[in-house]
């Protein structure tokens, strides 16, 4: 019994220290004290992102593996598979594909050098986009959604986008209208990016 309590009061010194230092260093103590006393942020916001970010970070030491999802491609999928697949879906749940960036197509023409490839695929509701810029501003950085396509040094096909749990999760509760309007558009680009990666897209 006794060394259980000396354990505990070894494991309370060192959470003492360590809150002192974050203190100290960037004053965020009190504001997570102040956050467990009185949750402002999503009640999902711990789990569903800043959990899963923090272990893929500390995994990786990569802030933007953190931040993005991202599914393999299926090898027997030709880049135009991959495209018509993508636009299939984009029309069905009526998005409208707002351009194409052929990054590694422009790299080759300027420096007459093979690359591998990479090609960015942009997609927008302009109404629901409207939406989520009238609640914040800040939210006109994530517009338009966008998808890549990325060969790896390998030659593998693989799929990018930005995990929009961030969004819809990250900070307090969205409005109702506007929590359903996310998980419409999240819903859309988890389906166009499943499609271009071969892979099979739920009904939602």
């Amino acid at each position: 019994m006794k060394i259980i309590k000396n354990i505990l009061i070894i494991i309370g010194a060192i959470a003492a220290y360590y809150m002192v230092s974050l203190q100290v260093q960037y004053g965020v103590t009190t504001k997570v004290i102040s956050e467990m006393i009185s949750p402002k942020l999503h009640p999902e916001a711990m789990e569903k992102v800043y959990m899963p970010m923090t272990n893929i970070l500390l995994d990786t030491h990569d802030i933007t593996m953190a931040s993005i999802v991202r599914d393999k491609v299926d090898p027997e999928m030709s880049i135009e598979d991959i495209e018509e697949a993508m636009a299939e879906v984009a029309i069905e749940r009526n998005i409208k594909d707002v351009g194409q960036l052929p990054l590694s197509e422009q790299v080759e023409l300027q420096l007459d050098k093979k690359q591998r490839f990479l090609k960015i695929y942009q997609y927008c509701k302009p109404t629901t986009a409207m939406v989520m810029v009238d609640h914040s501003d800040a939210f006109s950085a994530y517009l338009p959604c966008r998808i890549a396509l990325i060969e790896d040094q390998k030659g593998e096909k693989w799929l990018y986008s930005l995990n929009m749990d961030m969004m819809i999760y990250g900070g307090a509760p969205l409005p109702p209208e506007l929590l359903k309007l996310a998980l419409e558009v999240k819903s859309t680009m988890t389906a166009i990016q499943k499609a271009g990666a071969g892979k099979e897209v739920d009904d939602e």
